[in-house]
């Protein structure tokens, strides 16, 4: 008997707000996960994808605080700390995305994305020689990472080395970057 009630209050999986996630329906999975997980508080996937469906609605304290519930089950979640690092990166926040882009390469140092996200953030905190070594980073693990070659490259104009740099931006641009024209047209003529 108890197991009907709580099927029919809480359900039991997560899946419901799963395929409202899928058909971006952010509102609708939100109260479906907030059901599920008032009887399954420690559900890891639950708590995490709630607070992607917050962070599809732009409530973005929202979407941290579960974000932080589910490092605190799992500190070694990719997903989490990608999350954790881009809510800090857009609040201007880079030391400490930097932080969690970077906890993610000590798990795995072949994760391009977050070698490149933590050259942005390092970037944008002005640690020019930490900035530089996680481009270098994310492009020895992905050689086809456009976007890493463009912000070397305005890196190294930056750093007053003009042509290694517009040789960056100018492989950015052969690999469909989009704003590797703009910046090849503004440095490198």
């Amino acid at each position: 008997m108890a197991l009907l009630f709580v099927a029919a209050c809480g359900g039991n999986d997560s899946s419901h707000g799963d395929q409202y996630f899928q058909q971006k329906q952010y509102q609708k999975a939100v109260d479906a996960y907030t059901e599920y997980i008032e009887y399954n508080p420690e559900d890891f996937k639950a708590i995490y994808n709630r607070g992607r469906s917050y962070e599809e609605l732009k409530e973005y304290p929202k979407a941290l605080q579960d974000y932080q519930k589910a490092f605190k089950i799992d500190e070694k979640s990719e997903n989490v700390l990608m999350s954790l690092g881009r809510y800090y990166f857009r609040d201007q926040n880079y030391k400490d995305a930097a932080f969690y882009f970077d906890k993610i390469t000590q798990i795995n140092n072949r994760n391009a994305t977050a070698q490149y996200l933590k050259g942005r953030a390092y970037h944008k905190a002005g640690e020019t020689d930490k900035a530089m070594r996680a481009y270098n980073s994310a492009i020895d693990a992905d050689k086809k990472y456009g976007e890493a070659y463009l912000y070397r490259g305005a890196l190294k104009i930056y750093l007053k080395k003009q042509s290694s740099g517009c040789k960056d931006i100018q492989t950015a641009q052969s690999m469909g970057v989009a704003d590797a024209q703009a910046a090849s047209e503004k440095y490198c003529k």
